[in-house]
């Protein structure tokens, strides 16, 4: 009986645990903003260097400003400057990166 109040416990919490809240879109029909929109880890105060930005196209065909520092990478959708709307065309094949994106600051480090 013992087992069966555990088990039935357990089920509850895990039923509990998938729920999540909606949260909202944003005005741009985008998820809101959940993380700061600033660097604030403890090894890297230093503002972002000015490095050349990539641009990579997402599965939708969109273009994403894409660039990375070796400690962080950053990515933001491209919108064109007049509309606000994103860019998106079939240039080139979802997934493929315009331009260097790393900036070399700290070198990449990958698991064996």
């Amino acid at each position: 009986m013992k087992s069966m109040k555990f088990a039935v416990m357990g089920v509850g919490l895990a039923l509990l645990g998938a729920c999540t809240s909606a949260g909202g879109v944003g005005p741009d029909g985008q998820p809101r903003l959940i993380a700061q929109p600033a660097d604030t880890s403890f090894f890297d105060r230093k503002p972002l260097e000015n490095g050349r930005a990539a641009i990579a196209y997402d599965p939708d065909g969109c273009q994403n400003w894409l660039i990375d520092d070796g400690a962080e990478g950053y990515a933001s959708r491209r919108r064109d400057p007049r509309s606000g709307l994103p860019v998106c065309n079939n240039q080139f094949p979802p997934g493929y990166v315009v331009n260097e994106y790393r900036t070399n600051r700290f070198p990449d480090i990958l698991p064996n």
